[in-house]
C-alpha cells in the first residue's frame, strides 16, 4: 500500500469515491434524486476547482494499492483559529474498509500539521446520519464538541456534529499504541 499527495490526474478517482461514499452513507441526509443523478457531477467539479486553484493551505493525500484506488483525505491547514486544521473529507473505499486506511490517512495529516505547526489541533464535520463514521471517530479519540444544522452541501438541511482533536502529536501517540 502506498500513500502520496494527490495531484490533478487523480480528480475523476477522487471525485468517484467521493460520490459513492455519500451515496453509500447520506441517504438519510440527502435525497435519493441528488444522490443518484447529480452527486458524481457537483463533486467532479468541486474537485476540479480544488486542484485548478488550490488554497495555500490545502492538503491532499491519497491510498493505492496495485493500482487500486483505496482512500484519501483532504485537509486545510489552519483553518479555524480556536480547532485548527479542518479534515474536510476522509473516504475510504466500502471494500477496504476496516483496514485501517482511514487511520493512516489522518495520521499523515497528524504528521504534516506536526511538522508545520508543533502542537496543533484538527478537525471534522461528520452527518449525524453517518453512524459508522461517528463511532470510527470516537474509537480514535475524537470528541464531539458541537451540533449544528447546516445546508450547505446537497439539497436538504441537515445536522453535521463537528468531532475535535486537541493535540496532532497525542493523536499519533495513541494511533501508535492501539496498533502495538
Amino acid at each position: 500500500m502506498t500513500f502520496r499527495k494527490a495531484a490533478e490526474v487523480d480528480v475523476e478517482k477522487i471525485a468517484t469515491l467521493h460520490s459513492v461514499s455519500w451515496q453509500q452513507n447520506y441517504r438519510e441526509s440527502f435525497s435519493d434524486h441528488f444522490l443518484d443523478n447529480l452527486a458524481f457531477e457537483n463533486r467532479l467539479i468541486e474537485w476540479k476547482k480544488r486542484f485548478e486553484h488550490p488554497s495555500d493551505n490545502q492538503f491532499v493525500f491519497i491510498a493505492e494499492e496495485d493500482g487500486e484506488f483505496l482512500g484519501f483525505m483532504c485537509a486545510y491547514f489552519n483553518h479555524d483559529i480556536q480547532y485548527g486544521t479542518l479534515l474536510d473529507n476522509l473516504h475510504v473505499s466500502l471494500n477496504t474498509q476496516g483496514k485501517g486506511i482511514g487511520t493512516k490517512l489522518i495520521a499523515a495529516l497528524a504528521e504534516e500539521i506536526v511538522q508545520r505547526n508543533g502542537e496543533n489541533g484538527f478537525y471534522l464535520w461528520v452527518l449525524n446520519t453517518n453512524i459508522a463514521a461517528i463511532k470510527y471517530y470516537q474509537k480514535i479519540g475524537g470528541v464531539a464538541i458541537e451540533t449544528v444544522e447546516s445546508n450547505d452541501i446537497g439539497d436538504k438541511t441537515f445536522l453535521k456534529i463537528r468531532y475535535y482533536w486537541q493535540n496532532a502529536s497525542e493523536f499519533l501517540e495513541n494511533v501508535r499504541v492501539k496498533r502495538s
